[in-house]
C-alpha cells in the first residue's frame, strides 16, 4: 500500500530559498546539538520549538524539533539525538511552521487525481514511485498558499505554475509497480507499469 510521507527537509531541498525561514551550515555539533554563529542572534523563546531540517551530510532528508537554543558564545540548537554527528559540512534550515500539513494535503489530491483516472492509491504497493508526484504536487500547494498576486511578478505564482506542470508531467509519464488485480502481489505483469495514459486535467492557468 502506497503511503505517501515527506519531511520538511525533504520538502524544503527542492526549493531551499523559497520554503525555508533560514538557512546555514554548521560550525560543528554533535549527535544532540549543532553550532552556528550565523544565528546566534535568534530569539531563544521562540526558536524553541521550530524545526530544524538537514539538507545535505548522513543526516540529510531527517527532521528534528529544537528542544533548546543556547545564544551565549557560539550560538547551538538541541534536539532530539541524530543517528550521525553534526560536522562543518552540515547544510540545515530552519523552520517555523511545519510544511507536513501541505504534504498531507498534497497525498488526498494525489489519491483523488488517481481514482479520476481508474486507478487506487492502495494499489501502489512501492511509495517511492510516487515520491516526484508528491514532491511536486506539495510545493505547488505550498507556492500556492505563499503567493500574493497571480502574476508574473510574483515568484511564489511563478514557481506554482512550474511545479503544477511538472507534477502534470510526472502523472503523465508515470512508471509505477501497480497491483492490478489488488492481490497485495506485484506479478511480471505488473512490475513498472507505465500508467503514461493517464492524463490529468488542467486546473490551473498558466
Amino acid at each position: 500500500m502506497a503511503h505517501l510521507t515527506l519531511t520538511n527537509a525533504e520538502i524544503i531541498s527542492v526549493l531551499p530559498p523559497l520554503t525555508a525561514d533560514l538557512i546555514g551550515k554548521a560550525d560543528g555539533g554533535s549527535t544532540t546539538t549543532l553550532e552556528n554563529k550565523q544565528f546566534k542572534a535568534l530569539d531563544e523563546e521562540s526558536t524553541e520549538g521550530a524545526y530544524i531540517c538537514f539538507l545535505s551530510g548522513d543526516n540529510a532528508g531527517i527532521d528534528r524539533i529544537i528542544t533548546g537554543y543556547d545564544s551565549s558564545n557560539v550560538g547551538t540548537f538541541t534536539f532530539d539525538t541524530l543517528d550521525s554527528t553534526i560536522d562543518n559540512t552540515s547544510v540545515f534550515a530552519i523552520l517555523f511552521l511545519s510544511y507536513i500539513p501541505a504534504s498531507d494535503r498534497a497525498s488526498e489530491i494525489i489519491e483523488n487525481d488517481l481514482r479520476k483516472k481508474g486507478y487506487d492509491i492502495e494499489n501502489f504497493l512501492t511509495p517511492a514511485h510516487l515520491r516526484e508526484l508528491h514532491l511536486n504536487r506539495t510545493i505547488a500547494h505550498i507556492c500556492q498558499a505563499k503567493m500574493q498576486d497571480a502574476d508574473n511578478e510574483d515568484t511564489y505564482y511563478i514557481n506554482y505554475l512550474e511545479f503544477m506542470k511538472r507534477y502534470e508531467e510526472e502523472f503523465n509519464t508515470l512508471v509505477a509497480d501497480y497491483d492490478t488485480d489488488g492481490d497485495g502481489v506485484i506479478e511480471d505483469d505488473e512490475d513498472s507499469q507505465s500508467l503514461g495514459q493517464v492524463v490529468l486535467n488542467k486546473w490551473y492557468h498558466t
